[in-house]
């Protein structure tokens, strides 16, 4: 665990800070709507700022499984395909710690353990406030239900998962990936020179 942190904290501060930045962004979009009085225009502003946070959140992973890719080829990792996910667990830990205020004091009635949280939750995951203002059960927004910040996260979750799996079979949705690789992780010249030449063996035998 502590060798897990120690290799990928810094890109699960990357995750959190990227959300952080876009949920400021859906947030003052959907403040531009509300002044607006327009709930088309809430909806179209939070599905891009949706779509871009889940770009972004892609690109990490993506690069985090392209970095892991060279140990994985060369024997010196496992395969960890839930590693993406992971990270994004941790990036995500805040808000669902504040999802979990928000249910306890949903339970429990206390107003400021539901209502700060449900707050806080609001302004760091900004980019789905259109959606969840728009999207009703029952005839009530979903924003009122203390479960649908438990659902917020999963998005991140399965991007994370499947862009880190991307990353380590090489994978490219778009022509803008690069792998991010550290210098430990590359390989060595006599590791180069051994991949060359078993190359061209296959080559030879084909």
């Amino acid at each position: 665990m502590k060798s897990f942190f120690e290799r990928y904290s810094y890109d699960s501060v990357r995750m959190a800070l990227n959300q952080f930045a876009t949920a400021i962004f859906g947030f003052a979009l959907a403040l531009t709507a509300v002044q607006a009085d327009s709930t088309t225009l809430m909806l179209v502003t939070s599905i891009g700022a949706v779509i871009f946070y889940l770009m972004l959140t892609y690109s990490v992973a993506w690069r985090v499984g392209s970095r892991d890719k060279t140990s994985v080829d060369l024997g010196r990792r496992r395969n960890r395909p839930f590693t993406g996910l992971w990270i994004s667990l941790i990036a995500n830990s805040v808000n669902l710690l504040l999802a979990a205020l928000v249910a306890i004091g949903a339970f429990t009635g206390v107003q400021n353990l539901e209502g700060i949280p449900r707050f806080i939750v609001m302004l760091l995951e900004g980019m789905y406030l259109g959606l969840i203002n728009y999207i009703q059960v029952g005839g009530v927004s979903v924003n009122e239900y203390w479960w649908v910040f438990f659902l917020l996260p999963i998005p991140s979750l399965l991007v994370s998962f499947i862009g880190y799996i991307a990353g380590v079979k090489d994978f490219h949705v778009t022509g803008m990936s690069v792998p991010d690789l550290p210098e430990s992780d590359r390989p060595t010249r006599q590791e180069k020179r051994e991949m060359r030449k078993s190359k061209k063996e296959n080559q030879d035998k084909e």
